[in-house]
């Protein structure tokens, strides 16, 4: 149920309908689902470890704030720790780390693949960077997807465009990889980062200035 429940206001927030800095009344929401506070109350702390909102005491649960600064500098610093992850893993990769990417493209390509696109993006990446053997580093990238998958989901949600973009890039990285492609590899992965962080930040202007 908290899962549920945290889906409708996830999707209120990525759709606008809930903005930056907007309190969410809790007792009108539970009466709207039909819900008790329960439940919740744990959707509201899912929601919060997303980075969706914010929760203070006496204050309650407001939509967190979409920060243009913040895209910037977690994108810089996931293009960094990426090209040295991808430029160290594809020499050790096999056909069976090809195999399970070609099946994570397929997955988010299924109905339900937009509902688990950060779950399934972040699954893509740590495979293809496993090979790498930097186990802390791939740590230290993990921090950083989870931080920037709300920024992500408003980009896949709101653009077909970039969902079109991101499916077609994934599979020329993976072609480029079975090629040995190193160099090919690293400037494919530049462009997806820096046209991703682009659209977003295209995206937040526009709402901010709405």
């Amino acid at each position: 149920m908290a899962e549920e429940v945290a889906d409708v206001l996830r999707g209120r927030i990525l759709a606008g309908r809930l903005k930056a800095g907007e309190p969410i009344r809790q007792e009108h929401v539970a009466k709207e689902l039909g819900v008790s506070r329960i439940p919740l109350r744990e959707a509201l702390s899912q929601l919060a470890a997303e980075g969706f909102v914010t929760l203070a005491a006496h204050k309650g649960a407001v939509v967190a704030p979409l920060s243009l600064a913040e895209v910037e500098e977690l994108f810089e610093l996931r293009l960094m720790l990426e090209d040295g992850l991808l430029a160290r893993a594809i020499p050790h990769m096999g056909e069976g780390d090809f195999a399970m990417l070609d099946a994570l493209i397929d997955e988010s390509r299924a109905p339900d693949g937009l509902k688990r696109w950060g779950e399934l993006n972040w699954r893509f990446h740590e495979v293809m960077y496993l090979p790498a053997g930097r186990p802390v580093t791939l740590k230290l990238l993990r921090r950083v997807h989870d931080n920037i998958d709300r920024y992500l989901r408003l980009e896949i949600t709101m653009s077909a465009e970039g969902r079109s973009r991101g499916y077609r890039e994934h599979e020329e990285l993976v072609e480029l990889a079975r090629a040995r492609d190193v160099a090919g590899a690293r400037k494919l992965l530049a462009r997806h980062i820096t046209a991703t962080a682009e659209n977003l930040s295209r995206t937040l202007k526009a709402r901010a200035e709405a």
